[in-house]
C-alpha cells in the first residue's frame, strides 16, 4: 500500500511493533451505534403507528394521505401492521449506522507511509518528507515544512491515534501547528495573497455557507498549490504564505463514485 520514497534512515521505531497499525471508531462507539439506532428506529416505527391514527383526526396536518393510509392498514391488519413498521424501522437505524461507521474514517500507519479512508475516499501518504504530525480540531494533519501535506478529518480516539503515528516513528508534535502564530484573518482584497488565492477564497467562503463540505476540501487544494495554507475558526478563514512546490511525500488519492 506505500513505498518509500527517499533514502533518509529509517524512522526510530520500537521493538515489538506491530507493522500496520488501524484507528477507527472504537468498538464501544461502533457497537453503540449498531445496536441503540435500530432499538430507537423500531420504537419510532411501532410510535408511528399511533402517530398516523392522531395526525388523521387532523384536517390541519400535513402528509394526510401517508397517515391516513398507515391507519386503514394498522386497523385492517392490526398487530401485523405494528410490526411490520417495527421492522422497517430498525432497518432503517442499522442503516444509517453503517452509514456513521463508515463516515468516520480510519487511518492505518507503518513506519513507510500512512493512509486514511472512508467509504468513498482513500488517501496515501508516505513517511519521508512528513515533519510534523498533529491534530486540529478532530483533523490529523501532516505537514512536509511549512507544506500542509495532508488533513484528514477523523472523529477517532485521540490517543490511538497519538499511539499509531509515534509507535511507528512519526514525528509527532503535542504541541499542534507550529506555524499557528503565522496565520492572519482573510479580508476580501488582502494584497498579502497571491494572484488567484482571493478569488478562491471567496468562492471557499461561499461553499463554506452552503455546507459543501467535500468542494471546501478541494479548495483547500487548490489554494495549497499555490502557496497559501488556510485554518478555519468556525466561519472565519485565516491564512499563511507557504512553498507552493508540489508535496513529494503525497502517494495518492482515490474517490470511488
Amino acid at each position: 500500500m506505500y513505498e518509500k520514497l527517499s533514502d533518509r534512515p529509517e524512522p526510530d521505531v520500537p521493538p515489538g511493533t506491530p507493522e500496520e497499525t488501524v484507528v477507527g471508531c472504537s468498538s464501544a462507539d461502533t457497537l453503540f451505534l449498531r445496536v441503540v439506532l435500530p432499538v430507537l428506529g423500531a420504537v419510532a416505527g411501532v410510535g408511528l403507528r399511533w402517530l398516523a391514527a392522531w395526525m388523521a383526526g387532523l384536517s390541519w396536518a400535513p402528509w394526510q394521505g401517508i397517515a391516513r393510509s398507515v391507519d386503514t392498514l394498522a386497523d385492517r391488519w392490526g398487530a401485523c401492521t405494528v410490526v411490520g413498521l417495527g421492522i422497517l424501522g430498525a432497518l432503517l437505524g442499522a442503516v444509517l449506522a453503517q452509514h456513521l461507521v463508515e463516515t468516520m474514517g480510519r487511518i492505518a500507519v507503518t513506519s513507510t507511509g500512512a493512509g486514511f479512508r472512508t467509504k468513498d475516499t482513500l488517501e496515501t501518504l508516505g513517511r519521508s518528507d512528513v515533519t510534523d504530525v498533529y491534530v486540529e480540531d478532530q483533523e490529523i494533519v501532516l505537514l512536509a515544512g511549512e507544506r500542509e501535506v495532508g488533513r484528514w478529518p477523523a472523529d477517532l480516539p485521540f490517543a490511538k491515534v497519538r499511539e499509531a503515528f509515534t509507535s511507528h516513528g512519526w514525528p509527532w508534535r503535542e504541541t499542534g501547528d507550529p506555524f499557528r502564530a503565522a496565520y492572519r484573518r482573510w479580508e476580501i482584497g488582502d494584497p498579502g495573497l497571491p494572484t488567484g488565492a482571493d478569488a478562491l477564497l471567496r468562492a471557499r467562503a461561499g461553499l463554506m455557507d452552503a455546507g459543501k463540505t467535500d468542494h471546501v476540501r478541494a479548495l483547500r487544494a487548490d489554494l495549497a498549490a499555490i502557496g497559501v495554507v488556510v485554518r478555519d475558526d468556525g466561519a472565519a478563514q485565516h491564512w499563511r504564505p507557504a512553498s507552493p512546490a508540489a508535496p513529494t511525500g503525497a502517494v495518492g488519492v482515490e474517490r470511488r463514485a
